[in-house]
């Protein structure tokens, strides 16, 4: 009798242990989850305007190349340059803002100990996009501040698309492969979308090919959702 009185005695303070090394770890689990959704929310608010600004600038002037005629002899593009410029200093200067502190939260030791294999790959591609996003707006305003385009910065230039290309091919493959888990720790680190984030800073034009030397057509614009949509 007194034996099985131990036994329980034991059982019951290893099962309060458990459950409070799992309760800890699935409020640690949250929390570091809410602040991934604050840092997009950062992103949506300080970052994305400029980006979509500029970008928006860029494809103004490509369609005044494009279309002449619809804009007549009275349309400059002095104004849309001006603020192509003025946007893509201003975004450089958030985008590394941002990226600093997104590296910085990545590398915690928290966040490698306790958040999941999974959800770590996909905040590395998705931080590797925007690398290359600021990549390339460096090499833009290192070739209007030099006033030439050197075969250095446009092979860096095809790198930093390349690599833009490659990031977000395994960005949206991770997404794919992250729907398809089973895990229960989805449920905990499921974050709805900022009230931040919106349609007006979420959807960022694609300005490659905008200028339609041959009849092409112009790509789609990404969405970018961040984290948000990949754990269903």
């Amino acid at each position: 009798m007194v034996k099985m009185k131990k036994i329980t005695k034991l059982f019951l303070i290893f099962l309060i242990l458990v459950l409070g090394l799992l309760g800890g770890y699935v409020y640690k689990l949250h929390s570091l989850a809410k602040e991934w959704n604050n840092l997009f929310e950062q992103r949506c608010l300080n970052v994305n305007p400029h980006l979509i600004s500029y970008k928006n600038s860029f494809l103004l002037i490509a369609d005044v190349l494009n279309q002449p005629e619809k804009y007549g002899d009275d349309m400059s593009i002095s104004g849309s340059f001006q603020n192509y410029i003025f946007q893509l200093r201003a975004y450089l200067e958030e985008e590394n803002k941002w990226l600093g502190n997104h590296f910085s939260y990545l590398n915690r030791w928290d966040v490698q100990l306790f958040m999941p294999l999974y959800m770590k790959k996909a905040a590395n591609y998705y931080h590797k996009i925007y690398e290359a996003y600021k990549d390339y707006a460096e090499l833009v305003i290192e070739t209007i501040d030099n006033g030439a385009l050197t075969e250095e910065i446009m092979n860096k230039t095809n790198e930093a698309r390349i690599k833009k290309l490659e990031y977000s091919n395994l960005y949206n493959d991770s997404m794919d492969e992250i729907l398809r888990l089973r895990d229960w720790r989805k449920v905990i680190i499921n974050m709805p979308l900022p009230k931040g984030c919106t349609k007006e800073n979420m959807y960022i034009p694609e300005t490659s090919g905008s200028i339609n030397w041959e009849g092409e057509e112009k790509p789609a614009p990404s969405i970018d959702w961040g984290l948000s949509n990949i754990l269903g």
